[in-house]
């Protein structure tokens, strides 16, 4: 009986604003990104678009610490300083709308941060290289995908404005030394 009754409130407390992610939902969620109490699109991509950025400038900085080829690093400070600039005109976007972002790179890319500080020299570049291809190609197609369903005006021009940025990132990561 306690746990048909508990059922039953579990279900009372499921309104359309919690199913749909709304502020209801992120009043029982406290420190939760909004991305983990939601399944919109608009949302879910500013999400993922914020862990890729926060990915880029991570790893960025362990090449600036890690490797000691010119190339490598002037390509690092360059992720780092056009995806900090990124993060913010999405955070500031995300604000607007009471979306709360995560505050870290996904799993994944963390794994990937772990696997990429073991490493040194060419080893270092030539992973380097691999996570920022990867990455840069993920985020494209992320933002091609997002591109034809999203809603938000204001996270599709952003979706717009990055996608050339994106583009000339992953073309540079592709020329980088290390493969």
């Amino acid at each position: 009986m306690l746990n048909r009754t508990l059922s039953l409130a579990a279900l009372l407390l499921l309104t359309p604003a919690t199913l749909a992610g709304g502020a209801d939902m992120m009043a029982m969620a406290p420190g939760l990104s909004t991305a983990q109490t939601t399944n919109n699109a608009d949302v879910l991509f500013m999400e993922v678009a914020t862990m890729s950025n926060l990915a880029e400038i991570a790893t960025s900085r362990q090449a600036l610490a890690r490797s000691s080829n010119a190339a490598v690093r002037a390509y690092a400070q360059k992720m780092i300083d056009e995806h900090i600039r990124a993060q913010a005109e999405l955070s500031a976007t995300a604000a607007r709308k009471g979306v709360r972002l995560t505050d870290k790179p996904g799993a994944d890319q963390r794994l990937q941060g772990d696997k990429l500080a073991t490493l040194t020299g060419a080893a270092f570049d030539a992973e380097y290289q691999k996570v920022q291809v990867a990455g840069h190609q993920m985020t494209l197609d992320l933002i091609k995908t997002y591109r034809s369903i999203g809603k938000d005006q204001a996270a599709l021009a952003y979706a717009a404005k990055i996608q050339p940025s994106v583009e000339m990132h992953l073309m540079d990561a592709k020329a980088l030394p290390g493969s």
